[in-house]
């Protein structure tokens, strides 16, 4: 389980315990705001085996830059869960949307570089 799953499903796990009601004059919950999404700009496709060094380093460039991006989207999501009771299921919810599409990218990313034969 990587750290940022299980970091998410302890912060998962602390809304749930924190968010429950304590007395009989508990107060109604306020509707969630919508689940964010990130800004992060998907790389193109790989520019395959017979594509020059600076392309290749190029599209290596924006996937990485891509990568950082949503690990940075997940972290602030994160640290917006914290404070909050209620709210923070949204941003537990847009913090693990981006981490699948984080995992899916890697592994779309990875699958060019091999389909395209290049280390």
């Amino acid at each position: 389980m990587s750290f940022l799953r299980r970091h998410l499903l302890a912060a998962a796990a602390t809304v749930v315990v924190a968010s429950s009601p304590v007395g009989a004059f508990a107060q109604t919950p306020v509707a969630a705001p919508a689940p964010q999404k990130h800004a992060c700009a998907k790389p193109a496709e790989h520019p395959g085996r017979l594509a020059t060094d600076n392309q290749v380093r190029a599209w290596t460039r924006s996937a990485n830059a891509y990568l950082e991006c949503l690990k940075k989207f997940i972290t602030e999501q994160q640290a917006a869960a914290k404070p909050y009771q209620e709210g923070a299921k949204v941003h537990v919810e847009a913090g693990n949307a981006a981490i699948e599409e984080y995992n899916t990218s890697v592994k779309d990313l990875k699958d060019q570089q091999d389909k395209a034969g290049v280390n």
